[in-house]
């Protein structure tokens, strides 16, 4: 009975020592290597950030305003002026400028390729003396520009800066009148043909708004526009000449698609 109750006490002790044991290795730092876990399912992992770039895609509508410079060049040919020739006039006129613009754009990588039209209301005159006609005033004058253009732009997030270029047209009207009365003569109004150039910044202000700074300059050869004969002095008159425009607008866009991407919500 003793040598029992020996051996059993025996196994009491190495069972607490074995116990023991394995207590305290799965408490050392070792152990958690070891360990593997079971993953929980409802347990969202979030991906790696996305870069939130803005992108430049879409169509676009808004209204620009500013002021323009134009250098006006008109000759005056009259058969009656056989002594003096063809008289020559320069003149620089600086006045406000604005009106609409629409376009549509694509963005590949930081690439921006568009067009667009904008129209451009402004008030260029100019006033000019023949020597021939010393109470003769001849005036020519454009009212607005129409172009249509390229754009070619570099995107940075959300700020743009693209050069721009192509067709540009205008009225010009020509008019000769009596300058102590103010009686016009003879009218005559010709639509001129030329070219436009610019470059732009844009700043997206807000996902769809857009605001930017414009430089245009534009070129117009205008031909030569014969009035009715018969008005003082006599003979017929001829005008010839061209207009140099150059325009600052800051211009304000609403742009429809594209824009900033937006992050996805935690699941």
């Amino acid at each position: 009975m003793s040598i029992g109750l020996r051996n059993g006490a025996h196994a009491l002790w190495l069972g607490a020592i074995i116990a023991g044991l394995g207590a305290a290795f799965s408490a050392s730092p070792a152990a958690d290597v070891l360990v593997v876990k079971r993953s929980d399912p409802y347990v969202y992992v979030a991906p790696d950030a996305m870069p939130l770039v803005y992108d430049w895609t879409g169509f676009y509508i808004g209204g620009h305003l500013g002021a323009a410079n134009a250098q006006n060049e008109l000759i005056y040919d009259d058969p009656a002026n056989f002594f003096f020739g063809p008289e020559r006039f320069a003149s620089s006129h600086t006045s406000f400028a604005g009106g609409g613009h629409v376009g549509l754009q694509k963005q590949w990588s930081w690439i921006v390729l568009g067009a667009e039209a904008a129209w451009t209301f402004m008030e260029q005159p100019e006033h000019v003396r023949p020597i021939v006609g010393p109470d003769l005033t001849l005036t020519s004058r454009s009212h607005s520009i129409l172009a249509v253009t390229g754009k070619l732009g570099w995107a940075w997030d959300n700020i743009l800066a693209y050069f721009k270029g192509g067709y540009a047209t205008t009225e010009i009207d020509y008019r000769t009148s009596v300058t102590s009365t103010g009686v016009v003569l003879s009218t005559s109004s010709e639509r001129e043909h030329g070219w436009t150039a610019g470059a732009g910044f844009e700043w997206a202000v807000w996902q769809h708004l857009v605001f930017g700074v414009e430089y245009n300059y534009t070129k117009f050869n205008a031909d030569r526009n014969q009035f009715p004969a018969g008005v003082p002095p006599p003979g017929t008159q001829v005008d010839d000449g061209g207009i140099d425009i150059q325009s600052v607008m800051a211009r304000l866009s609403f742009k429809f698609g594209g824009g900033r991407p937006e992050p996805m919500a935690a699941k």
